[in-house]
């Protein structure tokens, strides 16, 4: 009996140590990261909200078992289809009429600010799943700029910018979460 009870301690102990870890690791994977990554990012960029860096990333269901390399690819998919609606939404305010003149040429540059930072994450993407993070880094940097850009031409044009405002708001937010996960995955920020 000794001798059954000294083979299954030492089982038993092994069997336990990968329950531990698996739930752990489980609890690492689900919302803890999602939290430590958005606090990483809010703290070093005030201008990002932690609130909208957690619930933008748990919107997606893969987000809840995603490590720091899925959360980079959800963060991505997240500004690459942002980009693309607020297209759709330039194309349709332009069309229905209400918006004046000087407004609906700021419009039809914007619309391709916003492609040009689509193809800018398109990019982003692809060069992640390549590894190159820092080419990532800089086409995600292009992309905010693009959106940055339309704002700018609405000032200088002197025409409100109310009509992208939330727009602009959301695609920020969404750009510099992905910039604050790369920039995590390239080299951690202090």
């Amino acid at each position: 009996m000794n001798q059954s009870t000294s083979l299954l301690s030492p089982f038993a102990s092994i069997l336990y140590f990968f329950l531990v870890l698996k739930f752990y690791m489980g609890v690492i994977v689900t919302g803890d990261i999602i939290s430590s990554q958005c606090k990483n990012v809010s703290t070093h960029d005030f201008q990002v909200n932690y609130d909208s860096c957690v619930s933008s990333l748990e919107a997606n269901p893969l987000s809840k078992t995603s490590d720091i390399f899925g959360l980079a690819v959800i963060s991505m998919e997240l500004c690459s289809n942002n980009a693309s609606y607020i297209q759709t939404y330039i194309d349709s305010i332009s069309k229905d009429g209400k918006a004046d003149p000087g407004a609906r040429v700021c419009l039809g540059n914007c619309i391709e600010f916003y492609s040009m930072a689509f193809r800018a994450v398109q990019k982003a993407m692809k060069a992640f799943s390549g590894k190159d993070y820092v080419t990532s880094l800089v086409e995600i940097g292009a992309a905010m700029d693009s959106s940055e850009t339309c704002k700018d031409a609405f000032t200088e044009a002197g025409v409100d910018f109310g009509l992208l405002r939330k727009q602009y708001d959301d695609f920020f937010q969404l750009t510099a979460v992905s910039l604050g996960i790369i920039t995590n995955i390239n080299g951690p920020l202090q």
